[in-house]
């Protein structure tokens, strides 16, 4: 059986949205590369909207991770977005 590239891929996107581990695997890889630019490392923040396309759940989860972490503050903002941000931890 002969499948197209493009059809393939196509499977292979929506295989990964509907496995939750793996849907929350590509969100956190998603912020991981945000996180690792060097204007975001100079910064020391980072803020991201989730994608249509994410788990709600998935962010929540997200979230409540990154705020179990110390050194991490994580905040909502009016527009959706989500700040990430370790600056005044790293400081001292």
């Amino acid at each position: 059986m002969h499948i197209q590239y493009k059809e393939f891929h196509t499977m292979l996107q929506l295989a990964f949205s509907h496995s939750p581990s793996l849907s929350y695997e590509r969100l956190g890889y998603r912020i991981q590369q945000a996180i690792s630019s060097p204007h975001v490392q100079k910064r020391q923040c980072v803020e991201v909207r989730p994608n249509h396309d994410e788990s709600p759940a998935d962010w929540c989860r997200l979230i409540a991770d990154l705020q179990e972490t110390s050194g991490i503050k994580v905040e909502a903002l009016e527009s959706g977005r989500i700040r990430i941000g370790w600056r005044e931890f790293t400081e001292a």
